[in-house]
C-alpha cells in the first residue's frame, strides 16, 4: 500500500511530516488533502450528473468531518446518508441535509421523532415492525415519510454484524402491509452491499444483492402498483461501480471512501480518484527492540491482503521520509490500540518523536480517537492546516 501513496500523492506525506514535526498537527491523526479531495469530488459529481443518479454522501469513513462536509456542499453534493442515529445528530448539528437514515443501523424507537424533525428524504426499514413505529410517529407529527424497504435474497452477500432485511420471498407480503400504514409511502428498495471489487479480475462486479433489489422493485411496481423512484444500490460506491449498478437499474449511489480515493478499484484498478488521506502518529518509546507508536486510530478496512498494513514511513524530515520504510504491525481488533509496533533494524533508524505515517483504508468513526486534520495548499507546495476536529466534531486547533 505504501508505494501507492508515495507514487500518487507524495506531497501529502511530505507535508504531514513537516507539520507533525513542527507541532501543527498531533499524533494519532488522520490528515486530509483538501485540494485532492476536491478534485475527486468534482469527478464523482460529474459522473453522478451524467448518469442521472441520486447521490447520498456517506460520511462514516471520515467521521462526519465538518471541513469535508462543507467542501461537499460547496461542490453540489449536499445530500447525506446517516449510518446511525449518532451520525444523523452530528450531521444535523452542522446543518447538513440528513437525507437518508436507517440504512445500516435502524433508528431506535424512541429517537424516531427526533429523526422525523430532520425531514429525511428517505428512511430505510428492515421490516413491518420498524415501519409501524415510524408511521405512528409520523401521524403524531402530522407529516408523511417516504420509506425504502431493505430486501435480501437467499444468496445475497452480508457482512457479519450487519444482518437484517426483508427476505425476498416475503417482500411482496411485507410491502403490501407497509403500504397500508398511514403517513408512510414506499418509494423504493435498497440492499447492502451491491458491488464488490474482484482483485483477480481487477474490476468492480455486482453482488447478488443488486439482482435481488431490482427483482423486488419490479414486483412492487407490477403487482402492487407502487411508484418506485429509488433503487438504492450502495456498497463500494465509486465512478466505476456507479456505471455497473446504473446499467442494472439503480437510481441511487452512496459514495464514501471513493471521495478521498480509498476504494480498492481506485487503489489497485483503473477507477478514477486519487488518495487524499494518511494516518500520522509518532514513536513514543521502545520496549526492548520494538518501537511503540502512539495509537488510537488503527482500524484498517481490509478488503484483501494487498490492503493490509505491513510497513510505515518513519522519519523527521520530508526529504528523507521515503527512504527504507520500516516493518510495521498494528493490534488486532481484540485489543485496545494504545500503541502499534515498528521493527527497525536499529534504534538509531527510528527514534522517539519521529513521525510515523501509515496508509490504509479507514473507517474513522469506528476508532476510539478519530482526530482529523484537513490541509489546503499541499499540491501547490504551501500546506496549511485548515482545521482539526475530534470524533465529536469539536475543534482541536488549540492543541
Amino acid at each position: 500500500m505504501l508505494d501507492i501513496i508515495e507514487k500518487r500523492n507524495p506531497k501529502l506525506v511530505e507535508a504531514s511530516v513537516e507539520l507533525h514535526q513542527s507541532g501543527a498537527i498531533p499524533p494519532d491523526c488522520y490528515v486530509v488533502d483538501l485540494d485532492m479531495l476536491r478534485k475527486n469530488v468534482k469527478k464523482i459529481k460529474g459522473s453522478v450528473e451524467k448518469l442521472g443518479l441520486n447521490c447520498f454522501v456517506m460520511t462514516k469513513q471520515f467521521n462526519r468531518n465538518p471541513s469535508m462536509i462543507s467542501l461537499f456542499i460547496e461542490e453540489g453534493l449536499d445530500k447525506f446518508v446517516a449510518v446511525d442515529y449518532e451520525c444523523a445528530y452530528l450531521l444535523n448539528k452542522q446543518r447538513a441535509n440528513v437525507s437518508h437514515v436507517g440504512h445500516l443501523v435502524q433508528i431506535p424507537r424512541h429517537r424516531t421523532m427526533d429523526i422525523l424533525e430532520m425531514s429525511p428524504e428517505i428512511w430505510t426499514v428492515y421490516g413491518y415492525e420498524n415501519a409501524v413505529s415510524i408511521s405512528a410517529a409520523a401521524q403524531s407529527a402530522g407529516v408523511k415519510q417516504n420509506v425504502l424497504l431493505k430486501v435480501i435474497g437467499d444468496k445475497d452477500a452480508v457482512y457479519t454484524a450487519q444482518e437484517g432485511g426483508i427476505p425476498l420471498n416475503r417482500a411482496l407480503e411485507v410491502a403490501e402491509r407497509v403500504a397500508s400504514l398511514p403517513n408512510l409511502t414506499i418509494v423504493g428498495v435498497t440492499g447492502f452491499y451491491c458491488t464488490t471489487y474482484d482483485f483477480d479480475k481487477r474490476k468492480v462486479i455486482p453482488t447478488p444483492n443488486m439482482t435481488s433489489i431490482k427483482e423486488a422493485a419490479d414486483m412492487f411496481k407490477t403487482k402492487l402498483g407502487l411508484e418506485i423512484n429509488h433503487i438504492n444500490a450502495p456498497g463500494n460506491s465509486s465512478i466505476e461501480s456507479m456505471h455497473v449498478t446504473s446499467q442494472m437499474g439503480a437510481t441511487d449511489t452512496e459514495p464514501g471512501s471513493a471521495l478521498w480515493g480509498m476504494c480498492p478499484q481506485q487503489l489497485f484498478g483503473s477507477d478514477v480518484g486519487e488518495p487524499a488521506q494518511v494516518y500520522v502518529s509518532e514513536i513514543s518509546h521502545y520496549s526492548e527492540d520494538t518501537a511503540q507508536v502512539i495509537g488510537g486510530g488503527f482500524y484498517p478496512d481490509v478488503a484483501a491482503a494487498p490492503m493490509m498494513v505491513t510497513q510505515a514511513f518513519v522519519g523527521n524530515s520530508a526529504d528523507k521520509i521515503f527512504i527504507d520504510p520500516i516493518k510495521a504491525e498494528i493490534p488486532s481488533q481484540n485489543w485496545i490500540d494504545y500503541y502499534s509496533w515498528l521493527y527497525p533494524e536499529s534504534k538509531s533508524r527510528a527514534k522517539s518523536g519521529d513521525t510515523v505515517i501509515y496508509f490504509f483504508r479507514p473507517q474513522i468513526f469506528k476508532t476510539r480517537s478519530a482526530n482529523v486534520a484537513t490541509l489546503s495548499g499541499i499540491q501547490a507546495g504551501r500546506p496549511q492546516v485548515e482545521a482539526i476536529y475530534d470524533r465529536s466534531s469539536n475543534s482541536m486547533l488549540s492543541y
